[in-house]
């Protein structure tokens, strides 16, 4: 009896922790509030938040990059996800960024 217990535990242990997900590396808020327009470079961005999901130049010739992070909880629920998106100017300097974060109540744009 004590054996079908434990092996019912264990193999919910197993399942319940098999039902979690995560892609990227989390956005720390404390970093984005480091992002200056005009002075933060994309050597010091990369230095914060690692390599982007993406990067691609506008018509512009102007570079964007993304950063992305997704966790989804146990069995699908429980899910939050970042975004943050920096237009860089010709210097390789950030001139716009917007991050959004269901986590933190929503968007917040750089000024």
């Amino acid at each position: 009896m004590y054996l079908r217990q434990f092996t019912f535990v264990v193999f919910m242990m197993v399942m319940f922790l098999s039902g979690c997900a995560s892609s990227g590396h989390k956005i720390d808020p404390s970093n984005v509030e480091k992002i200056r327009i005009g002075v933060t470079t994309k050597d010091q961005m990369y230095t914060m938040f690692g390599s982007p999901l993406s990067q691609s130049y506008g018509p512009e010739g102007k570079l964007m990059m993304i950063w992305h992070y997704v966790y989804v909880g146990p069995f699908g629920m429980g899910m939050k996800q970042q975004n943050l998106a920096v237009l860089f100017d010709q210097n390789e300097k950030v001139e716009k960024f917007n991050l959004l974060d269901n986590a933190d109540g929503g968007v917040r744009l750089g000024p």
